[in-house]
C-alpha cells in the first residue's frame, strides 16, 4: 500500500481528510496516529521492518 492509498482508505473509513507526511509515513491530523509507516528511507540491506523485507525481496 502506498501513501495515497493509505490516505484514501483512512478517509473512507473515518472521514478524516487532513494528513501530515513525514519521512516515517503518513500521520492523520485528527487521530494523531500514523496510518502508514513508510520505511522508504531505509537502505536496501534493511530487514528490520516488514515493509523493507517486502520491498527488498526478503
Amino acid at each position: 500500500m502506498n501513501r495515497s492509498q493509505a490516505k484514501a482508505e483512512h478517509t473512507q473509513k473515518t472521514g478524516h481528510e487532513q494528513f501530515t507526511e513525514t519521512v516515517y509515513g503518513v500521520l492523520c491530523a485528527a487521530c494523531h496516529n500514523y496510518i502508514l509507516i513508510d520505511h522508504t528511507n531505509c537502505p536496501p540491506t534493511c530487514r528490520e521492518h516488514e515493509t523493507c523485507r517486502q520491498a527488498y525481496g526478503s
